[in-house]
């Protein structure tokens, strides 16, 4: 789902920098941003559906910066802030546990 919404923002962006006679620099380099971030979170979101390790850190400081932007937006629309941050959690715990896992897993193997 973030992967998506991130990917749509950056469509959405380079859609405007098309359009926006003003300042289309603004708007292309803000699309450029949105689809590296789209990349990455795919990235992440594709390792954690496989259970790769790598994916694990990068899919906890994505819901630790998705949670940050919730609490900044819980003032002005309090619905969405809340809903990243329900999510950021509901993420964080997944990440945890399975980092927990591996933790478990890896002592077992080695003795």
């Amino acid at each position: 789902m973030e992967t998506v919404a991130t990917a749509f923002a950056a469509v959405g962006y380079g859609i405007y920098a098309l359009l926006d006679s003003q300042r289309p620099g603004v708007a292309a380099a803000l699309g450029a941003v949105m689809a590296m971030f789209a990349i990455g979170v795919g990235a992440f979101s594709w390792g954690f559906a496989k259970r790769r390790r790598f994916a694990l850190s990068g899919a906890l400081a994505w819901q630790l910066m998705q949670a940050s932007v919730g609490v900044w937006l819980i003032t002005v629309w309090p619905l969405v802030g809340a809903v990243l941050i329900i999510l950021a959690a509901i993420v964080t715990i997944a990440v945890v546990r399975r980092q927990s896992a591996y933790g478990a897993t890896g002592a077992s193997d080695s003795s």
